[in-house]
């Protein structure tokens, strides 16, 4: 028995020393499992300050995005209104404002001077922004010279037919040519003597008006037109040679302040017959100088025949104009006088048709143009106490329609006064649009 002892013994004795072995190894290990668990934990995803400010600003950026969105769809949404104000405004001008222009540019080659080019270009432009009321404005570009000036620029009150109101820059209704100066209508490229230097074409002025048209008869028609206007001035010249044109060109008053407190009164009548005949009466008084009541006064008479239904005088055309001003208290002019007579015939070859000339047009023209005039200016600057003119032009024109066209022309001047002293060929091309 003792001798099994101190094994059973050393048997405790190492169980105990095991156990002391095992408790001093959990006493070692107890303060590393929070620490193990502590790594376990911190080894999982954290949110850390930066992550939530990314997040933050993200969603920031979300909501100012968003808010860009609906700003930029409201944008759109006025522009669009604007653009739908635009087009109707568009719209708007496009149905009650016209633009429109006529030019020429000529050649001229006289005796006496050397060749040149010159022309001319104007705007036009109407519109109508009431049933009855209505604008026309018609400005000269100044070409070749650089000075704009307004031929043109009214406004018109529709009342009736017989009787209309109309103020502004007018242009004066004294003789026929000068209301129908436009170069495209025109069959010769310069006017007449007789309506540049006794009747100051193109002749403008500022002042109020009434017009109207009365249907007498079936086949009987017409019209009137009657103006206050500023008047003709004591600048007129009486030396040829000198710019402007000898008479009453230099007399207009350039759209300025009349010089006295007399208004000129001015008006032109027409009858017109079977849509053929067509007769004008024009008259002028008004005084020119400051502080006098020396009048100014004129008379003219116009005509105009295109035979219809005639098969010999259809393609015809036959234009008269007659115009004399008197001028009181002046010896330099003391008076002026003129007039022309214009023959047309407009044809057309059939053989033409197929050519170049008619191949692309509808209704392509030639015309033949044949004009006398004479002129006359009772002064004292001359020695014999007048100055006379004399003016042929054989002309020829092609329209291959009718607001295109090219015309050639020969003149033949004799005499002191007329718009050039010499002879001389033209050539030209007009158009309007």
């Amino acid at each position: 028995m003792r001798r099994h002892q101190p094994s059973f013994q050393r048997y405790f004795a190492g169980r105990a020393s095991v156990r002391h072995v095992i408790v001093f190894v959990v006493l070692l290990l107890c303060p590393l499992v929070p620490s193990l668990l502590y790594a376990q934990t911190s080894s999982a995803p954290a949110r850390t300050d930066k992550e939530d400010s990314v997040d933050h600003l993200k969603e920031r950026l979300h909501q100012i995005e968003e808010q860009h969105r609906k700003e930029l769809a409201d944008l759109k949404e006025r522009l669009g209104v604007v653009e739908q104000r635009q087009s109707s405004l568009s719209d708007e001008l496009t149905q009650n404002i016209r633009v429109g222009a006529y030019g020429a540019v000529a050649f001229e080659n006289f005796q006496d001077r050397r060749s040149t080019h010159d022309g001319n270009f104007e705007v036009l432009i109407s519109g109508q922004f009431h049933d009855r009321i209505r604008v026309y404005t018609e400005i000269d570009l100044g070409l070749p010279h650089g000075t704009a000036d307004a031929e043109q620029a009214y406004v018109d009150l529709l009342l009736a037919q017989p009787f209309n109101v109309r103020a502004g820059v007018l242009l004066i209704p004294f003789g026929k040519f000068n209301l129908d100066h436009f170069d495209p209508r025109r069959d010769l490229t310069r006017p007449p003597s007789v309506a540049r230097l006794v009747t100051p074409t193109t002749w403008s002025d500022l002042g109020f008006g009434a017009f109207g048209f009365v249907p007498i008869s079936d086949n009987i028609k017409g019209t009137y037109e009657i103006q206050v206007i500023n008047g003709l001035t004591d600048k007129f010249l009486a030396t040829p040679g000198h710019l402007p044109d000898p008479g009453l060109q230099s007399a207009r008053s350039g759209l300025r302040q009349d010089n006295n407190g007399d208004k000129a009164v001015v008006g032109r009548g027409t009858v017109k017959f079977f849509d053929q005949y067509e007769v004008g009466f024009s008259g002028y008084r008004g005084e020119y100088k400051p502080g006098s009541s020396d009048l100014i006064t004129g008379i003219a008479f116009d005509a105009e025949f295109k035979p219809r239904n005639i098969k010999i005088w259809e393609h015809f055309q036959l234009r008269s104009e007659f115009a004399r001003f008197d001028l009181q208290g002046s010896t330099t002019p003391s008076s002026l006088w003129g007039y022309y007579i214009q023959l047309t015939y407009r044809f057309w070859p059939a053989a033409l048709n197929s050519t170049i000339l008619g191949r692309h047009f509808n209704n392509p023209t030639f015309a033949l143009v044949g004009l006398y005039g004479r002129t006359k200016m009772n002064t004292t600057a001359s020695p014999t106490g007048s100055l006379t003119g004399e003016q042929i032009i054989i002309g020829f024109n092609y329209r291959p329609v009718e607001d295109y066209v090219f015309k050639m022309e020969y003149q033949f001047n004799n005499g002191q006064f007329n718009q050039f002293p010499s002879d001389g060929f033209l050539t030209s091309i007009a158009w309007i649009f």
